[in-house]
């Protein structure tokens, strides 16, 4: 690959001093983060030590508040039920490939993975979840507007975090479970565009969200921020309703009576729109806040 500062020189003068200098610079911060791996003989930052860890599910701000999707309609959710099935926290990297936060520039190590690899597109191909790190178990089912809500707490060992595994829960199970009536997933509200109004319900069976890589209802390769584990904390799961509705025309769905809630039709590109974005891995981040429940609770976490 030609950067353009490069572009016009002869290869012959300017690629044995840049591959010198990228060879010695990885070299470098590959011997470097070996050495962090390691650790101090102590135990401290070696993995394999056993963990159990809170965990919690949360919706993003952006989907309580009324979000304008990418079809141009304004969405406000009234309910958002979601049946939770096992989560699973891996150490390698997650399906799409992360940039450096807005406002931030790439690290030189950062720049020199692209450089090296290729940004990776949402394939579950691609994902190579390599070792397993914990497991949230027991299913449960969640009103995400209701806020923050304690799931069960995760078996874990202590390594390096970089992706997971969100499966929904079926049959539903927990508080909503009857609520959801077989679904894994039904959320109600109301989307505006210009002039149109529909008060919409769209529902997704455990079929509709199975897997292409694995044929489970499950989303592979999902972002977990990446951290190493070493003690207690608490992992959060935040889910994003937005994505889920974010590529949804709901001018096909039909006008109800009286303000009830009118279900997108089988079939319908309003339904397939809907069922696409569960299954996005953008729509469910992970990440992990080291310390006792307990003290995270006082901070307002």
């Amino acid at each position: 690959m030609t950067s353009t500062a490069t572009q016009g020189r002869s290869p012959r003068r300017a690629a044995p001093g840049a591959a010198g200098l990228l060879a010695l610079t990885a070299g470098a911060l590959t011997a470097g983060a070996l050495a962090a791996g390691c650790g101090d003989g102590d135990g401290d930052t070696t993995t394999g030590k056993r963990l159990t860890l809170a965990t919690q599910v949360a919706p993003d701000a952006a989907s309580v508040e009324p979000f304008t999707n990418a079809l141009g309609w304004t969405v406000t959710l009234s309910k958002a039920h979601l049946s939770i099935g096992p989560l699973h926290y891996f150490e390698g990297a997650p399906v799409t490939a992360r940039r450096a936060p807005p406002g931030r520039a790439p690290s030189l190590l950062e720049q020199l993975a692209r450089w090296a690899v290729p940004e990776a597109h949402a394939h579950p191909g691609h994902y190579q979840a390599g070792e397993a790190r914990g497991l949230m178990a027991e299913p449960t089912s969640v009103d995400l507007l209701r806020g923050t809500t304690a799931l069960a707490e995760a078996d874990a060992v202590s390594g390096v975090v970089r992706s997971a595994r969100f499966t929904f829960g079926a049959p539903p199970a927990g508080p909503f479970a009857a609520e959801l009536d077989g679904h894994v997933v039904a959320v109600e509200g109301r989307a505006e565009k210009g002039d149109l109004a529909r008060v919409f319900r769209a529902r997704a069976l455990a079929a509709d969200v199975r897997s292409d890589a694995t044929g489970e209802p499950a989303v592979e390769g999902c972002v977990f921020e990446e951290v190493f584990l070493d003690g207690p904390g608490v992992v959060t799961l935040v889910v994003k309703p937005a994505v889920w509705l974010d590529q949804v025309d709901f001018e096909e769905v039909a006008e109800g009576e009286g303000g009830a809630p009118v279900d997108l039709e089988p079939e319908s590109q309003a339904l397939r729109g809907f069922t696409r974005g569960l299954k996005k891995g953008t729509a469910y981040a992970l990440s992990f806040a080291p310390g006792p429940p307990a003290e995270l609770e006082e901070k307002g976490r």
